[in-house]
């Protein structure tokens, strides 16, 4: 069903197209207080606005590749569908839409003139909750004032235009540096030994008088919306990988979703595991799981050969509110990582600390060994022992190292 004014798309054809894509990038764009333009000079001129703007974007979704929808009165939706786009040629697309909007005068005949128009966007890199995310972002630019907001579907927040420009740089930097590497932090069982480290990325800042190690929670969401998730990833990966050939350490090596998509990336691992079958019976994978993992074929098929070379798998965030058992039936892991957001709280939350036994019980049942991290505290340590979690990790034990004990 067309829009009667637009003879765009609408609300409805979107939300079908977005429940049946995989990943998409998602532009929603709001004509700044169109609601004056009614009032001001009537709603067969706010009519004439809207059929104007619409036909520029038509011109623009067809050379670009978008599909083009009008969702409100005054709201447009460009969908990259399955995120065919690099996102830095979105991001290019979004600056172009605001600066040429900003110069495109319409005509207006209730005073034989021409008003210019303002557009505020709000992007989203997502699937599923993408309109929500856009939205969000929407919202969020127009209460702080700015022309563009993205949301971050990993830290549930919104990206300014200076942030965005701040991070791309200084990850482009750090990786043509080399200034990406592994930290390390210990593993505990039961007894307090270290049975083996989970491989955490860090970027390192060149400070005037020392060096700053920035976790990925600054900046991981950023490298997704541009096109240095990869180099990070596979940077950290063959890192680590390399430093287990020549040592006896064993290592939990993050894997998301992303990943399993890069066939270049996937096809080297394996090389490596198979060219170096000593390092593969170390290795541990967590699979973050996640409400992208829709495609579960590929996730099967990875498991599948991994397994081959003697590697270990673990689901990592486990009760992080996109967890399922079904997962585990399917990844049949040796680990469970439960989320840290449950682990934290088992000392003053009875339904959380129920939560974690019940997923203490059923690993066990299946003979799966349940890890905790976040165990910052000692009342939390304690509690976990008394539950039978077999392994655990947090700042309580230790923090990150820069080199593995």
């Amino acid at each position: 069903m067309l829009d009667s004014l637009t003879q765009l798309q609408t609300r409805v054809s979107l939300l079908r197209d977005v429940s049946s894509m995989h990943i998409g990038h998602l532009v929603l764009l709001d004509i700044d207080n169109f609601h004056s333009i009614n009032t001001t000079y009537g709603v067969q001129e706010g009519d004439i606005v809207l059929v104007k703007l619409a036909d520029f974007l038509k011109d623009f979704a067809q050379k670009k590749g978008y599909k083009l929808y009008r969702i409100a009165s005054n709201e447009f939706a460009l969908l990259d569908y399955d995120a065919k786009l690099d996102m830095d040629d979105v991001h290019n697309d979004i600056q172009y839409l605001i600066d040429m909007i900003t110069q495109h005068d319409i005509y207006i005949d209730a005073i034989q003139d021409h008003i210019n128009i303002h557009v505020t966007i709000g992007f989203a890199l997502s699937s599923g909750l993408i309109l929500e995310q856009a939205s969000a972002a929407l919202k969020y630019a127009k209460k702080n004032f700015l022309k563009f907001s993205a949301y971050s579907n990993l830290t549930n927040d919104t990206v300014t235009p200076a942030h965005y420009a701040y991070w791309n740089k200084e990850i482009q930097k750090a990786i043509n540096s080399d200034n990406i590497i592994p930290f390390f932090q210990p593993i505990y069982n039961l007894a307090g030994h270290i049975v083996k480290h989970e491989v955490l990325m860090r970027l390192v800042l060149e400070g005037a008088d020392k060096k700053l190690f920035i976790s990925p929670d600054e900046f991981l969401n950023i490298s997704i919306q541009t096109k240095w998730y990869a180099d990070l990833s596979r940077t950290i990966i063959f890192n680590a990988l390399d430093i287990l050939k020549n040592s006896n350490h064993k290592f939990s090596i993050n894997l998301a979703y992303q990943d399993l998509q890069n066939k270049e990336l996937i096809r080297d691992i394996y090389s490596f595991l198979e060219t170096n079958p000593h390092v593969a019976k170390r290795v541990t994978f967590e699979i973050l799981e996640s409400e992208l993992i829709k495609d579960t074929t590929i996730l099967v098929a990875f498991l599948k050969k991994i397994k081959h070379y003697g590697v270990e798998i673990a689901i990592d965030d486990f009760g992080s509110g996109f967890s399922n058992f079904e997962m585990i039936l399917l990844i049949e892991p040796e680990f469970i990582k439960i989320d840290g957001s449950l682990i934290k709280n088992v000392d003053v939350d009875a339904k959380a600390l129920t939560l974690v036994e019940a997923i203490v019980m059923f690993s066990h049942k299946m003979g799966i060994k349940v890890v905790a991290e976040y165990v910052h505290s000692k009342e939390v340590y304690d509690i976990l022992k008394t539950i039978d979690v077999d392994l655990f990790q947090g700042f309580y034990l230790s923090e990150p190292l820069f080199t593995p004990n």
